[in-house]
C-alpha cells in the first residue's frame, strides 16, 4: 500500500544527462493547496519535486476527487504525457509548501533524442509503475482493513522528512480521514474506526491536524513491509 515512493529516475542518470535536465529546469516555489497542473490541461513539460509534497488527485463521477499518490523530494511526474502527446488524466497540487523543477516540452525532446539513458530510465520507470499497480490489487485482496490502514501509515511514515526518536516518527506529509479512504478504496467511516484503534493502542496519535506513529516497531509488526516497487507514475 505505497501511496509514496523515493524513485528518482533523474538521479540515477549519467552525470552528463543528468545535469542537462537540471541546468534546464525552471524553478516554481508553492503555497499549500496551490494547483500545479489540472485533468483536461495539455502538456507543457515535466515536473520535479524540490522540497515539499506533491499530491496526485483523480476525477470522480460524483464531482469530488480521490487521493492516488503523494509526490515527495526527488519525484517527478508529468513524462507520460510528453512522451504520448495527450492532454494530463489527473490533477496535482501542492500538500505543502513545496518547490518543483519545470522542464519544458521542447527542451524534454531534445534531451530526450540527445541522451539514450533518459529514455531507458523512464521505460524503467513505466515498467515499475506497471509492476506495482498490478501488486498493489494483489495486495488488496489479501490484507485486512486493519493491515491496509496499518501499512500507509507506515509508509507515510517512513517517507516523511522527520527523523525518528527512540520509537516515535512524525508524519509530516499533510493527510486528512478522507484522503487516506479515498486512496484505500473506503468508506470514511470504516478508515475512522481503524485510527481509533490504533489511537487506543497508543500506536498513534494526532495533534493540530498532524499524525505521530508513536511505536514504529510494532506498527512494522502490524504491517509487514512489501516486496513490491513503489507505485510512481
Amino acid at each position: 500500500m505505497h501511496i509514496a515512493g523515493q524513485l528518482n529516475w533523474i538521479n540515477e542518470l549519467p552525470a552528463p544527462a543528468r545535469d542537462a535536465i537540471r541546468n534546464r529546469f525552471v524553478y516554481r516555489d508553492l503555497e499549500p493547496g496551490e494547483t500545479i497542473k489540472e485533468s483536461g490541461q495539455p502538456a507543457e513539460g515535466m515536473y520535479q519535486v524540490q522540497s515539499g509534497y506533491i499530491k496526485l488527485l483523480a476525477d470522480r463521477p460524483d464531482g469530488e476527487q480521490s487521493l492516488l499518490l503523494i509526490y515527495i523530494r526527488g519525484n517527478s511526474f508529468g513524462e507520460s504525457t510528453l512522451i504520448a502527446r495527450r492532454p494530463h488524466h489527473h490533477t496535482t497540487i501542492a500538500a505543502s509548501p513545496a518547490r518543483i523543477g519545470f522542464l519544458k516540452q521542447n527542451d524534454f525532446d531534445e534531451l530526450y533524442r540527445t541522451y539514450p539513458s533518459i529514455p531507458e530510465a523512464l521505460c524503467r520507470k513505466f515498467a515499475t509503475a506497471l509492476s506495482s499497480m498490478i501488486a498493489y490489487r494483489e495486495k488488496q485482496n489479501e490484507t485486512t482493513v486493519a493491515q491496509r490502514v496499518a501499512l500507509v501509515l507506515r509508509n507515510l511514515a517512513e517517507m516523511s522528512e522527520t527523523p525518528q526518536i527512540g520509537g516515535r516518527r512524525a508524519i509530516d506529509i499533510p493527510i486528512t480521514i478522507g484522503e487516506l479512504s479515498s486512496f484505500l478504496g473506503l468508506t470514511r467511516q470504516t478508515v475512522q474506526k481503524e485510527i481509533s484503534l490504533l489511537k487506543r493502542r497508543n500506536l498513534i496519535s494526532k495533534s493540530q491536524g498532524a499524525w505521530t506513529v508513536l511505536d514504529m516497531a510494532l506498527l512494522r509488526t502490524l504491517a509487514p513491509a512489501e516486496d513490491v516497487p513503489d507505485l510512481l507514475t
